[in-house]
C-alpha cells in the first residue's frame, strides 16, 4: 500500500481510525477497510507519525471535530460520574462505521441526533452507522465515570488520547473539551498540556472551555481543587 494518501479518503478505507475520550469512555472509529474506489483516486499528501503537533491554523477544507460537554454535580465529587454530551462532526464518508465504547466506565449511551447519516443505532456498548455522506455529524448521550478523587479536595479529570489515525498516518483533528460545574466549590488549578498556541484554555468560576487543534496522539488533564471550606470525599474507581 503506498505511503502517501488523502486524507479524506481516511474514512472511505481506514480500518483503525480512532477518535478517543477519557480512558473510561473511548469512542473509536472503524470501517470497512477498503470499501470505496474513491481511496485510489484522491491526491495523496504526507501523514504525521504519531508526535503531537499543534497546529497555529485550521487546514483549509473541513477536519473532523470531536466536541464534549461533560457536566458536574456533587454526586460526580463522589463517585466520579459525569454527564456527557459528545457530537462527531465531518465524518469521513463512509458505507459503514462504528464508534466502539469501553462498556465498564459507560451507562445509559443513547442518540440525541444525527445528520446526513442514513441508519445509526446503539448496539451494545457501540453506535453503528450505515451510509455516511459528507458533512455527516451525530451527537449523542451517556453517563461517564471519568472524574478522578485523591485527598485533601483535589480532582483529575483525564480524557484521551485524542486522535485521527490510518494504519500508522495520524491526521489534523479538532477537539473541544467543555466542563461545567456550576455552582461547585471547584477551581481549574493547571491543565496538561500547558495552554499554547494551539491549545487554548478558557477557565471561569463555572468551568473550562479547552480548544485543541492538532495532529498525532493527544492526552489531557485538568486539574481541579475544592475550596478549603469544602469537605473532601475521596472514593476508589
Amino acid at each position: 500500500m503506498p505511503a502517501r494518501f488523502h486524507k479524506r479518503a481516511l474514512g472511505a478505507a481506514a480500518l483503525g481510525l480512532l477518535v478517543a475520550l477519557a480512558l473510561p469512555l473511548t469512542a473509536e472509529e472503524a470501517v470497512d477497510p477498503l470499501d470505496d474506489d474513491r481511496f485510489w483516486e484522491m491526491p495523496q499528501v504526507e501523514s504525521n507519525r504519531g508526535t503531537l503537533a499543534f497546529l497555529h491554523e485550521a487546514p483549509d477544507e473541513p477536519i473532523h471535530h470531536h466536541e464534549n460537554q461533560i457536566t458536574l454535580d456533587s454526586g460526580s465529587l463522589r463517585d466520579g460520574w459525569v454527564e456527557l454530551r459528545q457530537c462527531h462532526r465531518d465524518i469521513d464518508p463512509v458505507g459503514r462505521v462504528q464508534i466502539v465504547y469501553q462498556d465498564a466506565g459507560t451507562r445509559d449511551l443513547a442518540i440525541e441526533s444525527r445528520t446526513n447519516i442514513e441508519e445509526a443505532w446503539v448496539e451494545g456498548a457501540s453506535v453503528q452507522m450505515r451510509q455516511v455522506r459528507d458533512g455527516a455529524e451525530i451527537c449523542v448521550r451517556a453517563r461517564s465515570q471519568m472524574l478522578k478523587s485523591s485527598a485533601n479536595g483535589q480532582y483529575v479529570l483525564e480524557n484521551g488520547p485524542f486522535m485521527r489515525r490510518f494504519l500508522d498516518g495520524y491526521f489534523p483533528m479538532h477537539v473541544t473539551v467543555v466542563v461545567n460545574w456550576g455552582d461547585l466549590d471547584l477551581t481549574l488549578a493547571r491543565t496538561e498540556p500547558a495552554a499554547q498556541p494551539g491549545f487554548e484554555v478558557t477557565a471561569s468560576a463555572y468551568g473550562v472551555i479547552v480548544e485543541a487543534l492538532f495532529e498525532g496522539r493527544l492526552n489531557t488533564a485538568l486539574h481541579l481543587v475544592d475550596t478549603p471550606a469544602s469537605v473532601a470525599l475521596s472514593w476508589e474507581p
